[in-house]
């Protein structure tokens, strides 16, 4: 079911409660029911591509760039509590890059409608990425039903990653040197339009010293469970090219990302968010602990691949359950 606010409803089993979806900065609905058609990153790069895995170990190609096998379906968290019988509603932000308090807003309305078609069930915010501050923001008052709040990938202390901006115009000649011409349009344009987003005043919110964390104003509230996700390997996706060794073509690693901006990127940028083990690429591990979370999660997962993770998927559905 569709309404006004680009909203999408699943109706589960009378006896499951109800989980709301709650999508992160410059994407929308389509990051959780439809991840293999979706582009993330100012809409520019496919998700689908953060799933693949590595290639065979042969290859039939000198020089063909690859970036591994890309799977035929991903089984992420809206799949898995679909399957599982529960009701699950998302829906698409009017402005994907506006303020946090507009989303808040559409949430307020989008639990209201909740209500009218599940009258009596608990409900669960899930919330990936900001996300899971579009809910913090709405939590700010007591809200009946609302009995539990799970955030994946959340900068519960903020991101530093918006520094970084600046620093993608130099990465683009860097990839312009080892990708086949007939690709340098896409990699200047997704640059640019990547770079304008880390610097817009959307992402600027989520800096550590913002006045939106300053201003925030919500505490734990009795009868709600609290679960949190960070992830530790902040490399999103590495490029294979085919190369001869010995007696045969293989694949080997020609960059990855982010690690070869890191190579370029002054140290003192090279923030716990891009660091292995300390963060998934856009938001640290200790930011994503949420700060009254009852239980909290690391994953070695990425900023994108968290939403698949079998330990995401099988920790949430065991809140989803108790409540």
């Amino acid at each position: 079911m569709r309404s006004g606010l680009d909203t999408v409803v699943h109706k589960g089993r009378d006896d499951r409660p109800v989980g709301i979806f709650i999508h992160g900065l410059g994407v929308d609905r389509d990051i959780w029911i439809d991840p293999m058609n979706t582009r993330i990153f100012a809409k520019n790069v496919p998700l689908k591509i953060f799933a693949a895995s590595k290639p065979g170990p042969t290859c039939q190609y000198a020089r063909k760039i690859s970036i591994g096998t890309i799977p035929e379906r991903i089984n992420n968290l809206w799949a898995a509590l679909r399957d599982d019988g529960f009701s699950i509603i998302c829906w698409s932000q009017g402005r994907t890059a506006g303020p946090i308090m507009v989303a808040a807003e559409e949430l307020g309305k989008v639990v209201s409608r909740a209500k009218r078609i599940f009258p009596g069930k608990p409900i669960a915010l899930i919330g990936h990425s900001r996300g899971g501050l579009v809910a913090r923001k709405f939590m700010e008052r007591k809200r009946a039903g609302i009995k539990a709040l799970i955030t994946i990938s959340t900068p519960h202390a903020g991101s530093s990653i918006a520094l970084l901006g600046k620093y993608l115009k130099p990465f683009s000649a860097v990839l312009k040197n080892v990708l086949p011409k007939e690709a340098h349009g896409t990699v200047s344009r997704t640059i640019k339009n990547v770079a304008d987003l880390l610097k817009g005043s959307a992402l600027k919110e989520l800096l550590p010293d913002s006045v939106f964390f300053e201003n925030l104003r919500d505490s734990f509230q009795k009868g709600v469970s609290y679960l949190s996700f960070g992830g530790t390997e902040p490399r999103f996706f590495t490029v294979y090219m085919c190369k001869r060794t010995g007696r045969g073509l293989h694949p080997r690693p020609l960059l990855s990302i982010p690690d070869s901006l890191l190579k370029i990127t002054p140290s003192f940028l090279i923030t716990d968010e891009i660091t292995p083990g300390k963060g998934d690429g856009l938001v640290s591990a200790k930011s994503s602990l949420m700060p009254w979370s009852s239980e909290h999660h690391n994953i070695r997962a990425n900023h994108v691949s968290i939403m698949w993770d079998r330990k995401v998927i099988k920790s949430t559905l065991g809140v989803m359950k108790a409540i």
